[in-house]
């Protein structure tokens, strides 16, 4: 344990680091005025502290007396190398090595100056500008940046859909224009930086700082604009508050993470809007019968780089891989041949069927002894789900907090190995990680498979670059944050219309009359590049 407090410390050590870095890289462009600034009060003291000097040693070895002025005046020329030689000829090596010095002296400033000038008007018009508006129209508004947002930046690019992102910050446009973002530094909390924005011309707002902060956005575009909002929130309960102020869409990613991680160890289909992608040509009452569920693939999975053929997943389940969703939020149709990866899988066919296949991906299921970690926002929903699957987990949090479910909360750093053992960590079947810190996650996961190597771990990575540490810390199952809220992000984007449904995916309803036929052999006859999703007979 000293080596991870040890790694924490180090950790917080980089961070604060790294904030340094960036604050000196954000005055990199006033440098050339404050060496101007500088070299100036340098020649100035050169100056004041060499005036008597030069008097007493003109007076002292030359014999003559000057004035101070006369003296100022030929430090400057001698210092300057225009040296008109009012007092020359010098006599005395005092007075000669003074002279020489200050002409060296000279020569260097001169080039300094020079230098510094030329770098402070080169700076002015090389240096990267952030704009302060758009003339975009129909364009979507993302009021600020962050993962889930690079996701579906990318989505609107391939698209061809014009956007951009407000930073209240001036070197954070500049960063994200370098990085090839459409960024303006603009302060959308305000109904200026929202008029910077186009927010009149826009076709939509992508509400996307914290909570509160989305709030008063979404009162300021209400009140100067008809254009709609999409929300997203982390707090499921500020959801209606979402929509009290204005929005008229919401995405609640937090309850959705913990009702996802839930549903990953207890072997159930999390549902999803994945029909409001796609064209659907079916009546109401077959859509009722159908449960379309996402069914998240690990690293640790026992159908990773299987085939769908090969697993019979249609044969042993009933029900159908319709469609794979991959990280990058592209959608493709999977045939018999092709082989699971780490991706979404998206199920389609009756209620029974589903859930069979989720039993079957999903494995023993999460057992009696489960410890959570972390009664956050994902935590409380996760505890929630668990209680209604009949489970009340061991919690730990460093804090007392209230349980918005049944379970015993241990109060400590899970990091701790006697925390860990309090929670009966070696007696435990599943562990769920929730902490909205990766650092800590991966410790915990660590930590936790040191005293149970054989312990069933789900964890939270709050940004997707920790996947794989998470996973080489013993994760069986890791679900990003990022990757969740932009399929969540992009199915309220189709909804909108801000983004087109996909073309290349149509579900429609056929009826058939033409007598019994074996389906393989239907395909064969008709030579059918589709999926048969379920067949409903008429009885």
């Amino acid at each position: 344990m000293s080596i991870i407090k040890s790694f924490l410390k180090l950790n917080k050590a980089l961070h604060r680091d790294k904030v340094k870095v960036e604050r000196a890289r954000s005055r990199v462009a006033d440098y050339s005025a404050v060496m101007l600034n500088k070299l100036f009060i340098f020649f100035s003291i050169i100056i004041i502290v060499l005036i008597p000097v030069v008097r007493y040693l003109v007076a002292a070895y030359e014999g003559r007396e000057i004035t101070y002025g006369q003296a100022a005046v030929f430090i400057i020329q001698t210092i300057t190398t225009t040296g008109y030689g009012e007092l020359l000829p010098f006599r005395s090596y005092p007075m000669m090595i003074l002279s020489i010095l200050l002409m060296i002296s000279g020569v260097i400033i001169i080039f300094m100056f020079a230098g510094t000038l030329m770098a402070t008007f080169v700076e002015k018009r090389v240096a990267p500008r952030a704009p302060s508006f758009t003339k975009l129209k129909g364009h979507v508004i993302f009021t600020d940046y962050n993962d889930i947002v690079a996701r579906t930046i990318k989505l609107l690019e391939k698209n061809d859909v014009p956007y951009v992102v407000a930073s209240k910050e001036k070197q954070k446009s500049i960063e994200l224009i370098e990085k090839g973002v459409n960024c303006i530094h603009a302060n959308p909390s305000y109904d200026e930086g929202l008029k910077r924005l186009g927010v009149k011309d826009a076709q939509l707002v992508v509400a996307s700082s914290d909570d509160t902060e989305n709030i008063n956005i979404i009162l300021g575009v209400s009140t100067t604009s008809s254009t709609p909002v999409l929300a997203i929130m982390e707090n499921g309960k500020r959801a209606e508050l979402a929509h009290n102020a204005g929005a008229k869409y919401v995405v609640a990613i937090e309850e959705t993470l913990g009702n996802q991680l839930i549903d990953r160890i207890c072997a159930d289909a999390s549902s999803t809007e994945f029909l409001k992608l796609i064209d659907v040509d079916v009546s109401p009452h077959l859509i009722n019968k159908l449960k379309p569920s996402i069914i998240h693939i690990g690293a640790h999975s026992s159908l990773k780089g299987k085939s769908i053929s090969e697993l019979k997943i249609r044969t042993l389940t009933g029900a159908t891989v319709a469609a794979i969703w991959h990280t990058d939020g592209s959608i493709t149709t999977p045939s018999a041949e092709t082989k699971i990866d780490e991706s979404t899988l998206i199920v389609l066919g009756p209620h029974d069927n589903v859930d069979r296949f989720a039993s079957f991906v999903g494995g023993p299921g999460p057992g009696e002894h489960v410890v959570l970690v972390g009664v956050g926002r994902v935590g409380q929903q996760a505890g929630k789900r668990l209680n209604r699957s009949g489970i009340s987990p061991y919690v730990i949090d460093v804090s007392r907090r209230h349980l918005d479910f049944d379970g015993k909360l241990i109060i400590g750093d899970a990091t701790m190995p006697q925390v860990l053992k309090e929670a009966k960590i070696e007696e435990a079947d599943t562990l769920i990680v929730t902490l909205n810190n990766d650092n800590y996650n991966i410790f915990t996961v660590l930590a936790s498979t040191q005293l149970n190597p054989g312990l069933n771990i789900v964890a939270r990575a709050v940004h997707v670059d920790t996947i794989d540490r998470l996973r080489q810390a013993g994760a069986n199952h890791v679900l990003a944050e990022s990757i969740l809220g932009a399929q969540l992000l992009q199915t309220a984007m189709v909804e909108t219309g801000a983004l087109p449904k996909f073309s290349n995916y149509v579900i429609r309803e056929v009826n058939w009359h033409n007598g019994l036929m074996n389906i393989r052999e239907l395909a064969m006859k008709y030579r059918l590049n589709v999926k048969i999703m379920c067949v409903v007979r008429e009885e």
